[in-house]
Parts: structure tokens; C-alpha cells; sequence
């Protein structure tokens, strides 16, 4: 009943109202006591990758040993999906318990994401994680994952354009937004390479004082399962990765992964390595049987980077001399004319639908 309490009253808050800020946030975690300070989180922005790239870091660190929490969004099925200890989502008791606390608690209204994000940070503590995985939801520097003050490292996987109305209409506008994660002696991990957007993130590193260190080159492809979803690669020091994930852009991000456990000093590599492999984050390319024997390839690419990615990998695919039918479904506020654009030479057939969303 708790539970059913919970999802009730966070409905009630709207998950697609944003309110950027942190003011909100901090005065709800301050009447809580301040679960955060002191969390040992990665704290990661970017416009594409950044789920992926937390979901291999973080079952990367729990295959080295460490109880590690993640935490995401948007979430598929149910909201716990994005509160995950070593895998295992948070239970309904206990979810259900830190958001009505927090509802008992707060000064002043907060949004559906500021009060998950708050959530996510009373179970680390009350689960005592060795390391947090922690998503931005929105940007970064008025994001409410932001109020994390010492993070153990800053990661920013890419910069594209998405979210415009909040972030601004070029590329280094967004990247100065994504750049306001970036705190004052924390290392920094950058995945952009395009030199207008990174030389922003450079530019704010040196002036908070972050220690930039720059994409590595990707995983160098060894063999792709296409039935499995996943791929072979290799590093450049020669050891051989299983990437949970299909495309080029999965072997940008495990890179990174690798980049990430160097630079947290993760003493046992090939366990984490192995970790790695056992990641799932399901929507990125993901092959599904059917009964019947037909096929689905499942993708939530919704800017026009995520998409000419997605069709990369799409061309590449068996699948594509198949006859295939895309089934397409656009938020009113993506720019679907742009993905339409992109997705429409991938297959003979095509059906735009609205997904179940008032923002559809």
C-alpha cells in the first residue's frame, strides 16, 4: 500500500516538468540530512552515451568488488529501475519509504526528478556504497544530481543537440551547460572531441581546476553477435573486452569505461573487465525473438546524433536487407522532422504512430 502511495504522489508531481535549480534540491536534501555529502560518485553528463556508459562503469565496479550504486533515468517499465545496487533495483518497501519520508520532509514543493534524485541518495547512504554511478538527468550545471559537491570524477560522454529550450541552441552553449558539473580538483573525463564544444569543457576545467583527461581512442572491433547483441573488441594495450552492447558508439563508451577504471585507480582490471561484460541496458540496439521467429530491433534514439548512430550500426546489421518495417514514435519536442529524415531510407516500409505520452 506504502508503495502504491509512493507512485501516487510522485505521479502528482509530473515527471515532465522540469525545473531547473538547485535551490529546490539542496533544501530537500538538507531536511534529510544530506545523504549526499561525502557519496563516492562518478557524476556523469552528456548528450548521447551517458546511460550506457554508467551502466558498464557501474557493473564494472561490482564485478571488481565494490557495492556500487547507479542511478539513472528516464526508466522503461517502473521508477525503480533507476535506484540499482550491483544490479538489483531497489525494493518497493524501501523505495516507497525514502519517497514519503521525503514528501513528509520537504520545504517547499520539488519536482518528480528532484525527489527521486534525493531518494537515490538516502539508499546509497543507507546501503553504504563504496561508489555511486550517478546520471544527469537534464545538462548538468542546474541539474539536481549537481548538488554532489566532491565527486570522485566528472565524466561528459558527448555533446549534441537536444533539449535546446533548456540548454541553448549551439553546441558550446550546451557544452558550457554540461561543463557546470565540473568541480574544483576533481579529475575530468572528456568524450567530445569536436574542438569547438571541448575547447568549452577545457576552458572550464582549467578554470575550476579539474585535470582533463581526453577520450581515449575507441575499443578496436574483433567480431560482432548480432543474435546476443554484443561484440568483441579489443584495448590498445592488447586485452581482449566483451561489449554488452552493439555499434560503434558501445565501443566509444567502454573505452571510456576503461579510461574511468584507470583513473579511480580500480586495482582488479580483468574482474572489472569481466563485470563489464555482464552489463544490460536494454533500448540501445536491442535484438528481441519474437514467438513466430520474427525479429525486433529495439532503439530509443530521439536527437538526430543518437539516430545517424543507430542507422550506422542499422546498415551494418543482417537486418537490414530484410524487409524490414520501422515503427517510429516522436515527442513533440525532439526534432522529429530531422529524425524522420534519417530513419525513413533505413527500411521500404515505415509507420509513424504517437507514443503514449502528452508530450507525443
Amino acid at each position: 500500500m506504502e508503495y502504491a502511495d509512493a507512485l501516487s504522489f510522485l505521479e502528482g508531481r509530473q515527471e515532465t516538468r522540469w525545473k531547473l535549480g538547485l535551490e529546490r534540491i539542496e533544501g530537500l536534501l538538507a531536511s534529510v540530512g544530506d545523504p549526499h555529502d561525502g557519496l563516492p560518485a562518478v557524476h556523469v553528463a552528456g548528450t548521447n552515451g551517458k546511460g550506457s556508459f554508467c551502466a558498464m562503469l557501474a557493473s564494472a565496479l561490482s564485478g571488481a568488488g565494490l557495492k556500487t550504486g547507479l542511478y539513472t533515468s528516464p526508466h522503461l517499465v517502473c521508477p525503480r529501475e533507476r535506484i540499482v545496487i550491483d544490479g538489483k533495483p531497489i525494493s518497493e518497501a524501501d523505495f516507497a519509504r525514502h519517497i514519503l519520508r521525503l514528501k513528509a520532509c520537504e520545504p517547499e514543493e520539488t519536482t518528480y526528478f528532484e525527489l527521486v534524485t534525493a531518494a537515490a541518495f538516502l539508499h546509497f547512504r543507507q546501503e553504504g556504497v563504496d561508489a555511486a554511478v550517478v546520471e544527469v538527468g537534464l545538462g548538468g550545471r542546474l541539474d539536481a544530481t549537481n548538488a554532489l559537491k566532491t565527486p570522485l570524477l566528472s565524466v561528459v560522454t558527448s555533446i549534441g543537440y537536444d533539449h535546446m529550450e533548456h540548454l541553448g541552441a549551439t553546441l558550446e552553449t550546451i557544452a558550457g551547460e554540461k561543463a557546470g558539473i565540473l568541480k574544483a580538483g576533481v579529475p575530468f573525463l572528456c568524450g567530445e572531441e569536436d574542438p569547438l564544444p571541448k575547447g568549452v569543457l577545457a576552458a572550464r576545467a582549467r578554470a575550476v581546476g579539474a585535470r582533463l583527461r581526453s577520450a581515449p581512442a575507441p575499443l578496436r572491433r574483433l567480431a560482432e553477435d548480432w543474435e546476443a547483441g554484443s561484440q568483441r573488441a579489443v584495448t590498445p594495450g592488447g586485452t581482449e573486452v566483451a561489449v554488452p552492447l552493439l555499434g560503434d558508439a558501445a565501443l566509444k563508451n567502454a573505452a571510456l569505461v576503461v579510461a574511468a577504471l584507470e583513473l579511480l585507480k580500480v586495482s582488479e582490471m580483468g574482474r572489472a573487465l569481466a563485470g563489464l561484460a555482464r552489463a544490460r541496458w536494454p533500448g540501445r540496439f536491442e535484438v528481441r525473438r519474437l514467438s513466430g521467429g520474427k525479429t525486433v530491433v529495439v532503439d530509443g534514439a530521439h536527437n538526430p546524433a543518437a539516430m545517424e548512430a543507430f542507422a550506422a550500426t542499422w546498415r551494418r546489421s543482417p537486418f537490414f536487407a530484410q524487409d524490414p518495417l520501422i515503427v517510429m514514435g516522436v515527442l513533440a519536442d525532439k526534432d522529429w522532422e530531422r529524425l524522420s529524415a534519417l530513419a525513413a531510407p533505413l527500411a521500404g516500409r515505415f509507420l509513424a504512430t504517437a507514443p503514449p505520452s502528452p508530450r507525443a
